[in-house]
């Protein structure tokens, strides 16, 4: 039965993660595959130009983000978002979101806490996303931070603010502490260690 299980637990990642490559490749592949078929014959069409074409249209944007009109036009598109009711919530959500995850690595360690709850004496693992919170000023509480809690198995998570002292600083890189959180502590990046 252990072998049985040991199995399961090399497929199933390893198929999931598959799907989840499979499925992008043919979002993608969709996606961009239309639109090249709207300026090329079906004929000419090989698979995989979708693929191709969206790799190569978020480098080029990429590229172009580096010049300074094409910066001064999407700060010019986001101040137009910015006054769209739901819109700018949510695109400032997604942008928010995938900033704070892409620059993990550039992130210093001590924004990794502990965090005390006061129930059962536990505590909570988080990451502090903002310090500056002067214009929260209506906050009944002594220097307060910004806590995000990520859900294990999940995308989402939660924003707290809590007092500067509640909070404990840990020696841990932010990657890790994520992966721990995502699994809820079942894996490590390093084998053999606890935390």
């Amino acid at each position: 039965m252990k072998t049985f299980i040991n199995g399961l637990g090399l497929i199933l990642p390893t198929a999931l993660i598959l799907y989840l490559l499979v499925w992008i490749l043919k979002m993608t592949e969709n996606f961009f595959g239309s639109l090249i078929l709207l300026v090329l014959p079906k004929e000419y069409y090989i698979t995989g130009l979708g693929f191709i074409a969206g790799i190569a249209i978020v480098f080029f944007a990429g590229l172009l983000l580096k010049l300074w009109i094409v910066q001064k036009l999407r700060d010019y598109f986001e101040t137009l978002i910015d006054k769209m009711p739901l819109v700018n919530t949510i695109y400032g959500a997604v942008k928010d979101f995938f900033n704070f995850f892409s620059n993990l690595k550039s992130k210093e360690n001590n924004i990794v806490v502990l965090v005390d709850t006061h129930w059962m004496d536990s505590k909570i693992m988080g990451f502090i996303t903002s310090e500056d919170l002067k214009r929260f000023d209506f906050l009944d509480m002594e220097e307060p931070v910004i806590v995000y809690f990520q859900l294990s198995y999940q995308i989402g998570g939660y924003s707290l603010f809590i007092p500067k002292k509640n909070i404990t600083p840990i020696n841990m890189k932010t990657e890790e502490a994520l992966g721990f959180i995502m699994t809820a502590g079942i894996s490590s990046s390093k084998k053999g260690e606890s935390i």
